[in-house]
């Protein structure tokens, strides 16, 4: 399909073109490394899945025809889930502890806030499902200018509940990481970049405040995190649970190749190696796939220990250190190249931008960034930020022109 069908101007066939190249990249690394390491050929087509999906979304969305109504439609949709996102939350959350609403599996109840993510304690469902409406939310937010502040704010408010609820603080850590992030986009527009360090110094500056002198319940994990002297330093049980994967890794390498391709697709501590093998054995054995040794001893790392057991923010299992590890420094560039590319043709807005690097946060955090609930929601509206900056493009040069200029193009249109 994004070979085949028929693109309607420059622009389009210049993304597409961009994507399917920086797709194939990937691909070819992915295949190299699968080959050097043996893995399996499942292994290689469900990771290029999870790393390549979203694009591939990206790539069919620049060629639908999301214009008029068809956009407001497409727009409507997106509201429509998020609202049922967090409202399902909301009944979960109330109905679950009394025994209306089926709890999927055997964790917390916060761990069953998950939305429309269902999967529970296991999964990352209540991180996905509240990041999703905090998204959505800050979408209507920038969008919908033309609404009362409450009703604008309110799915952004939502969000910011369902976090809390759910017991999802990561979610602001991401949120704040991808803020800092953003401020580093203007350096060029000095203006902006004052008035945009300011407020993420402020806002940090209270939330720090708040955590040591306010006597509140539901900061009490973040009192966790910063409060605990020596964890952190180079030899501090944070920093050394974190790293990891970066220490065992290179102790399976058995070529110079290793440090270039990765010891193969779900031979390290991505996504696929470190939860999927595992969780689905039964169903993908029989298939071919193949596991390493790797993950297991850097999952042993987490049981071993204690601090990893506390939060997720410590796991040494995340996205950025699992392409590293399995495709190497060439799957890792591959990767930046295909996000490089989204960030030049669909970051359209400071709001575009903020959704991307605070998606690049997650990565570092756990593998959030291969979820597919959140990558996905994020392709949407990257893409549906693009088609409406697109739109806007074309309707402001007829609404620049005097009714003589449209007269007289209109009879050159008849000449023709």
């Amino acid at each position: 399909m994004l070979l085949t069908a028929p693109l309607r101007d420059r622009m389009q066939a210049r993304i597409v073109k961009d994507l399917v190249f920086a797709i194939g990249l990937l691909l070819a690394v992915m295949t190299a490394s699968a080959l050097l390491n043996r893995a399996g050929l499942i292994n290689v087509f469900i990771y290029f899945m999870i790393l390549a999906e979203p694009y591939m979304l990206l790539a069919a969305m620049v060629m639908a025809p999301l214009v008029g109504r068809n956009l407001e439609r497409f727009r409507r949709w997106i509201l429509i889930f998020a609202v049922s996102n967090a409202g399902l939350a909301f009944i979960q959350w109330v109905f679950i502890p009394v025994g209306l609403y089926p709890k999927p599996d055997g964790g917390t109840l916060q761990d069953n806030i998950t939305g429309v993510f269902g999967g529970g304690g296991g999964s990352a469902g209540n991180y996905i499902s509240c990041t999703v409406t905090i998204y959505v939310g800050l979408y209507a937010f920038s969008y919908f200018k033309d609404k009362p502040l409450w009703i604008r704010s309110s799915l952004f408010i939502a969000g910011i509940f369902q976090t809390q609820i759910s017991d999802s603080k990561q979610v602001f850590l991401a949120l704040m990481g991808g803020g800092v992030l953003l401020v580093f986009t203007k350096v060029r527009y000095f203006r902006k970049l004052i008035i945009y360090a300011m407020v993420m110094a402020i806002l940090i500056s209270v939330f720090y405040w708040a955590v040591f002198n306010l006597d509140y319940g539901f900061l009490a994990p973040y009192r966790n995190w910063l409060g605990r002297d020596g964890i952190y330093g180079p030899d501090g049980e944070a920093t050394l649970t974190k790293t990891a994967a970066f220490r065992i890794i290179p102790t399976y390498y058995t070529s110079l190749l290793n440090w270039f391709l990765g010891i193969g697709p779900g031979h390290g501590v991505s996504r696929l190696g470190g939860w999927i093998l595992r969780d689905y054995a039964d169903l993908l054995t029989p298939l071919g796939s193949t596991t390493h040794p790797a993950s297991e001893a850097v999952f042993n790392v987490v049981t071993s220990g204690w601090i990893a057991r506390q939060s997720t923010v410590y796991f040494p299992l995340f996205t950025w250190a699992g392409i590293w590890g399995d495709l190497g420094f060439l799957g890792l560039f591959s990767y930046l190249y295909l996000a490089y590319v989204a960030w030049r043709w669909f970051c359209v807005d400071d709001i575009a931008k903020f959704f991307l690097l605070s998606t690049v946060v997650f990565g570092f955090i756990l593998t959030q960034m291969e979820e597919p609930g959140q990558v996905v929601t994020i392709a949407v509206l990257l893409g549906l930020r693009w088609h409406e900056a697109r739109e806007a493009r074309q309707t402001r040069p007829l609404l620049l022109r005097s009714p003589r200029q449209e007269t007289a193009g209109s009879l050159r249109t008849l000449d023709m």
